[in-house]
């Protein structure tokens, strides 16, 4: 272990509705509730992880609001930021569409930061975004794609922890 303490900033970006606040509370609390009310604004949630030997990583997740009123907000959650997952729901097409537009904001804010391509909500039979199509846009955006479910668990856990260790090992060479 190298004994180095990061503390990092993870942005969460999607449309509303795409699972970004169930996502952080099954990461966190390990706990999954039906109906979260719509994020107003941010929210701001900690983690701390130990990223075996890269170190230990304090996370300060912000979670925003994806609804359009917040989009004037975007610039101001994005500063500092270290890198984001960024999220889409399987079963919701247009939620895939707009990804463009969150990561065209997070490049205009933060630059070349680590992001990760989330699609979530694979639990739900009715997908409209298949995998090989979203691994496609991720690589094409230079991300990886991890799919997830915040129901059930699934690579919750895992992409929240790729993430940093990304973002530390990049932290680290700089």
């Amino acid at each position: 272990m190298s004994g180095r303490r990061y503390v990092i900033k993870i942005v969460l970006l999607g449309d509303a509705a795409v699972g970004k606040t169930s996502l952080v509370y099954r990461f966190i609390e390990d706990n999954f509730r039906e109906n979260y009310k719509s994020t107003l604004g941010v929210n701001l949630l900690k983690k701390d992880m130990d990223l075996g030997d890269l170190g230990d990583a304090s996370a300060q997740i912000w979670d925003l609001g994806g609804q359009e009123s917040f989009k004037s907000l975007r610039k101001l959650y994005l500063e500092g930021a270290n890198g984001g997952l960024v999220i889409f729901d399987v079963s919701k097409r247009a939620t895939f569409d707009k990804l463009d537009d969150w990561i065209g904001s997070f490049k205009e804010s933060r630059g070349e930061q680590p992001l990760l391509l989330i699609g979530n909500k694979i639990d739900l039979k009715d997908r409209k975004v298949k995998e090989k199509e979203a691994k496609k846009y991720a690589s094409a955006n230079n991300m990886e794609l991890l799919m997830t479910s915040a129901k059930t668990g699934d690579n919750v856990e895992t992409a929240f922890i790729e993430l940093s260790k990304k973002i530390v090992k990049k932290i680290a060479n700089e």
